[in-house]
């Protein structure tokens, strides 16, 4: 489905985001005051001496995780895109954004995925290179701005291991370029993208030509407080291949689609909002408390989760996203791959940062609910 009318129309709308208020620019500030130790902090994401060497001597190769790969047997490509920051959290820095979360989460599993952002000529973007390239991650089509835009940063608060996030603005994610190259790396590939990097009219027509190229559309909308434009995100979810949406999103999406939401339960709610957007399957997730899935083809499926003690819930729904797309893709029963993704999920929030490496004697441990 073209967005690009629909892009053009709202671009006036964002023009306002690009000044940052006073507490935004103090938050920037922080970044470049921690550079110098993103070294020491972030232990699970920092690339080891021998890691080091190896990027420096065989850049153009990618290393390939050695966690639980098994080479994925699906030909489609997947492309991701939209942010790539840092999250600075009580125990340091870690590599983000939910783009490149499902990238890294996707290569752990076996598949490659493109990364399409954009970084800061600063220290921090430079490392988002080599920590996803040390991943085993190609960076080419990550752009660099050379306007004086910074990398992407967010503080983000922990209570009872939920996350708040103040997101920094601008951040260089703001001002991807539409360039042939993007356009190309997403023709034909299944396209994985996000509301919250739209929230610039730069970007936004970015990712619109993304999805314009894309074979498939995963939509996770990942509303993030105050960039929430409803009439974006409804215009995106409609027609897609997989939309993802939380418990919370879930009820807001059917507002927007002007549902009755009183009185009804989330079953009925994903019902009612799958008919009105014709999408071919529709995930939301509950948090410590499973998920669930619709689908064109095998209907209504429930699971209740695992039983964990959270340690650090972010990322743990890019992690259930990057698996439950890499086993549809592989034609695995969609109640087979709701399990794995709950699995995964749930493994992931007992970790600190968004992406820690799939440990597989840790996440076969984990007891169903």
């Amino acid at each position: 489905m073209p967005f690009s009318a629909y892009a053009m129309s709202t671009s006036a709308s964002m023009a306002g985001a690009r000044t940052p208020p006073a507490r935004t620019r103090r938050r920037a500030s922080v970044a470049g005051s921690r550079v110098a130790s993103l070294v020491a902090v972030g232990a699970p994401n920092r690339p080891t001496t021998t890691q080091a060497t190896h990027l420096r001597t065989r850049r153009s190769q990618p290393r390939r995780a050695a966690s639980l790969r098994v080479e994925a047997a699906s030909g489609e490509r997947v492309a991701v895109i939209g942010e790539a920051l840092w999250d600075s959290l009580p125990a340091g820095l870690f590599l983000g954004g939910a783009p490149a979360n499902v990238a890294c989460h996707l290569n752990e599993l076996g598949r490659d995925a493109t990364v399409i952002s954009r970084v800061g000529d600063d220290e921090l973007g430079r490392e988002v290179l080599r920590r996803l390239h040390g991943r085993g991650l190609a960076t080419e089509a990550i752009q660099i701005d050379t306007g004086g835009i910074p990398t992407g940063f967010v503080v983000v608060t922990m209570e009872n291991a939920m996350p708040s996030y103040d997101i920094v603005q601008p951040s260089a994610w703001d001002a991807m370029d539409p360039t042939d190259d993007l356009v190309a790396a997403c023709a034909g590939a299944v396209v994985v993208y996000g509301s919250l990097a739209q929230r610039d009219a730069r970007s936004r027509a970015a990712i619109t030509a993304a999805a314009n190229a894309a074979a498939k559309r995963v939509f996770d909308i990942n509303l993030r407080k105050p960039f929430i434009d409803p009439e974006l995100c409804v215009e995106h979810a409609r027609g897609c291949w997989l939309l993802k949406l939380n418990d919370e999103e879930l009820p807001e999406m059917a507002r927007w689609l002007g549902l009755d939401v009183d009185g009804v339960d989330d079953k009925e709610l994903a019902f009612a909002t799958f008919n009105a957007l014709d999408c071919e399957m529709l995930c939301v997730t509950r948090g410590g408390d499973g998920a669930a899935l619709l689908t064109k083809k095998a209907g209504w499926m429930e699971h209740p989760g695992f039983r964990v003690d959270p340690v650090d819930t972010v990322g743990a729904g890019d992690s259930f996203l990057a698996t439950l797309l890499d086993m549809l893709l592989e034609g695995m029963a969609p109640e087979v791959a709701l399990e794995r993704a709950c699995r995964i999920g749930a493994f992931v929030a007992t970790q600190q940062g968004a992406t820690p490496r799939h440990d597989a004697e840790g996440i076969k441990a984990l007891k169903r609910k």
